[in-house]
């Protein structure tokens, strides 16, 4: 049997795709659904960049620039918006991937790869949902109605943990949730190993993304 990766019926139907995942003697790497996902993260980073939804920080720097050097910083960040939409969610993929594969038993390389592409395009659905709220609101991922950043912003104004919070959303409980349910029925480890090695790579993925925040913060402010 070779498994079919379907992103919608994954969602929809995790029981049953899950169960043909553990049974497949073949499990191809679907390139066409993820470069699918890659485009859609691509059009909201454009967006993001023609808006101008990507530099709303640097507004606070203006009269410490040119208006040339301020447009070029601008210029940039959207540039570099735009990668980070294609590197991110690959990176995340394939780190995430090894990761399940060494520490849990029984899953293979592309059974894992399989279970993070339907992760990685949970996160997706996200941006898409959030881009409204971004142009018409003016929040961002970190003060996201569907995440931790804001109820935080009421008990404290240090920014990282502000940060750190704004990254816990109903998107990534719900890949969590999707991936737990789906290594339960591929791996032979208890339940609360799967747990753990879960939510540990998240923890990891999230301190590492404050750590980038406090180094664009440190080289933008100096």
């Amino acid at each position: 049997m070779t498994f079919r990766l379907e992103l919608y019926r994954s969602l929809k139907d995790p029981d049953t795709k899950f169960h043909q995942l553990k049974i497949a003697e073949v499990v191809p790497i679907s390139l066409g659904k993820i470069s699918f996902i890659l485009f859609l993260s691509l059009i909201v980073s454009c967006i993001q960049a023609y808006f101008a939804l990507s530099t709303a920080s640097l507004s606070h720097l203006i009269a410490d620039y040119s208006a040339s050097e301020f447009e070029l910083a601008k210029l940039l960040i959207g540039f570099g918006g735009i990668i980070d939409a294609i590197v991110s969610p690959l990176t995340y993929l394939l780190f995430t991937s090894v990761w399940f594969w060494i520490f849990l038993d029984n899953v293979r390389f592309r059974q894992s790869f399989v279970v993070n592409t339907i992760s990685v395009f949970i996160f997706t659905i996200g941006k898409v949902i959030l881009l409204p709220f971004e142009i018409w609101l003016g929040v961002n991922s970190v003060t996201s109605p569907f995440a931790l950043g804001v109820v935080t912003h009421l008990f404290t104004m240090k920014e990282y943990l502000i940060y750190f919070f704004g990254h816990l959303s109903v998107f990534l409980l719900w890949s969590i949730i999707i991936q737990i349910y789906a290594f339960q029925r591929l791996a032979t480890n208890r339940k609360v190993i799967i747990v753990l090695v879960t939510v540990s790579v998240h923890l990891i993925i999230i301190l590492f993304a404050v750590f980038l925040q406090y180094l664009v913060n440190f080289f933008t402010l100096n």
